[in-house]
């Protein structure tokens, strides 16, 4: 029998869909701890009970040991403003090319720098300062200086401190303090302003407010002796730390030497260190600071070997209590990029400037060449120390990322 009319109208049965399922959390996390740094973040704003899983203390431990501390350089190119300097690895290449010049483009880091240019970078962040274009009036003071954070595009902008003693900006060093400094404030900037006689010390926190937290004369602190006023090696709490070289009269000669004089930018003491045993060149002396920031280290270079020195002792004046940590044997390394090198003064092996990091980086200067030395892997290249230089520190960006709430 023919069907009817009626039956071939009617609409075939679908498939029963089945119910959706779930995997457990611990495959599900074993999963995600496979995937890119980029792919995790993206996988925590998903959901807030996944986000608290992501964020525990062990799992943010073990991806930690994956994830990337990268150095880059920051140039003006809108399309392509970083350049990769550390390390030189296809994941770092990747993550710095693929991902995050495309992010800080689409940011707008071209139209900033078209305005600002850039005066010192430290744990990710970035200083500028508005560009003085000629015949272009400067209609609102209160953004003369741009705090910029590239990993999240925020910008927080600043007037200049007041009572600015110089207008040379080799007399002023801009230093920027975050939470992880050990301070109160989410982010603080320091301006050290140095002139004939003294210093004045200016700090603002994100809020906006200045103010002068010291004015330093040279009876109370040599600060004219400080080596260049580079970047100070800084402990927890805001205690600064540079070389210097101190003159004393002797027999009625003026006698130089070298020591670390400290400052304290919460209380405003100041003090200073002796440097270990030993005959060192300050071309050839580097400070830095613990992983933790809770002890300082100081870098030591003879002939082909770089010796590491540790602060026991936290405190910001007093004796030595240097202990030494490594010895770090460089001249198999040297050799094979340096042919013909010797242990001679014409191939002294220095330390390039005095700018820091917070991993073990340094930047070393051979035969007016530069070169750059991982103290952790012992890795070591040529390599150009182009200003800025801007350290993105992504396990701790992971460790410091904050739950839903």
């Amino acid at each position: 029998m023919a069907p009817s009319r009626k039956s071939r109208r009617e609409k075939p049965c679908l498939p029963e869909i089945p119910v959706a399922w779930t995997l457990p959390t611990d495959i599900l996390l074993e999963i995600i701890a496979r995937l890119d740094l980029r792919t995790l973040v993206r996988c925590a704003a998903t959901c807030k009970l996944l986000r608290r899983d992501l964020l525990s203390p062990p799992f943010v431990s073990r991806v930690s040991q994956a994830a990337l501390c990268i150095l880059a350089h920051l140039g003006t190119d809108a399309k392509k403003p970083l350049t990769l300097v550390h390390p030189a690895t296809p994941a770092a290449s990747s993550f710095c090319h693929n991902h995050l010049w495309r992010f800080l483009s689409r940011n707008g880091i071209g139209t900033l720098l078209s305005k600002y240019e850039p005066l010192a970078s430290r744990r990710g962040l970035i200083v500028l300062h508005r560009k003085n274009i000629q015949n272009q009036p400067k209609s609102d003071r209160s953004s003369d200086l741009c705090v910029y954070d590239p990993m999240r595009g925020v910008q927080t902008f600043l007037s200049n401190p007041p009572e600015i003693m110089s207008n040379d900006n080799s007399k002023k060093r801009y230093i920027l303090l975050t939470a992880a400094d050990g301070i109160d404030n989410s982010l603080m900037l320091a301006v050290f302003d140095i002139y004939n006689g003294g210093a004045k010390v200016h700090t603002a926190s994100s809020c906006g407010t200045w103010e002068t937290v010291t004015y330093g004369s040279e009876n109370k602190f040599p600060w004219r002796w400080l080596r260049n006023l580079g970047n100070p090696a800084i402990l927890r709490g805001g205690i600064f730390h540079w070389l210097a070289c101190l003159g004393e009269p002797r027999d009625g000669i003026l006698s130089y030497h070298w020591q670390i004089l400290s400052y304290d930018l919460g209380t405003g003491k100041t003090g200073s260190v002796k440097l270990p045993p030993g005959n060192y060149n300050v071309d050839r002396l580097h400070l830095a600071t613990s992983s933790d920031t809770k002890l300082l280290k100081l870098l030591a270079i003879q002939g082909f070997k770089m010796f590491v020195w540790i602060k026991l002792s936290v405190s910001i004046a007093g004796g030595s209590g240097w202990s030494m940590e490594t010895v770090i044997d460089m001249e198999e390394k040297m050799r094979s990029l340096v042919p013909g090198i010797t242990s001679g003064p014409d191939d002294r092996i220095e330390f390039e400037g005095s700018w820091k990091m917070t991993g073990n980086v340094v930047f070393l200067v051979v035969r007016k060449q530069s070169y750059l030395f991982d103290l952790d892997t012992k890795e070591m290249h040529r390599k150009k120390r182009d200003f800025p230089l801007l350290e993105i520190d992504l396990p701790s960006r992971l460790q410091t990322m904050k739950v839903f709430r």
